[in-house]
């Protein structure tokens, strides 16, 4: 079987519980501690557009779905996360909580191609706080660049 040239670029399903900054996770243990059973809401916006664009095309909520459904932590990653000096001292239900994650919240989002502005949410993600927290950076990095390239193809295309 041949293997696609992009593979080492891609994040295959194992992997996604790592796919954040240790800031989240470590904001996972304070809520346990101090929150826990807290619900937040989480809302993804363009807070300004660049020069000379009056609006964006929403895009990336396929991809960003299907990760949210996948997103698990694997032992290996547990095991590796128990061995950060950040996680020194915490107690072994924070780290059973990552083994049994499964991603419980409710996303609200603006369909696939929907022109979007400055300030107004595009992607509303509500439930355990910490949950919530954990999918800001792979939410803002994946909704951002789809956005990007949806947004580009439609000036092209009404310039042509």
């Amino acid at each position: 079987m041949d293997r696609n040239p992009l593979d080492p670029l891609l994040i295959h399903p194992e992997e996604r519980g790592l796919v954040t900054d240790l800031y989240q996770l470590t904001m996972w243990a304070a809520y346990r501690r101090h929150r826990q059973g807290v619900r937040g809401v989480f809302e993804l916006w363009f807070r300004e557009l660049p020069p000379q664009r009056g609006f964006l095309i929403f895009a990336g909520l396929a991809p960003a779905l299907g990760f949210l459904q996948d997103l698990r932590f694997t032992p290996e990653q547990v095991r590796a996360l128990r061995e950060l000096p950040a996680f020194s001292g915490l107690d072994e239900g924070f780290f059973r909580s990552l083994e049994e994650f499964r991603f419980s919240c409710d996303v609200w989002a603006m369909p696939e191609g929907t022109p979007v502005f400055a300030g107004e949410p595009v992607l509303r993600v509500e439930g355990p706080i910490e949950q919530a927290q954990l999918v800001e950076t792979y939410l803002l990095a994946a909704v951002s660049f789809s956005t990007l390239v949806a947004s580009k193809a439609a000036r092209v295309r009404l310039a042509a």
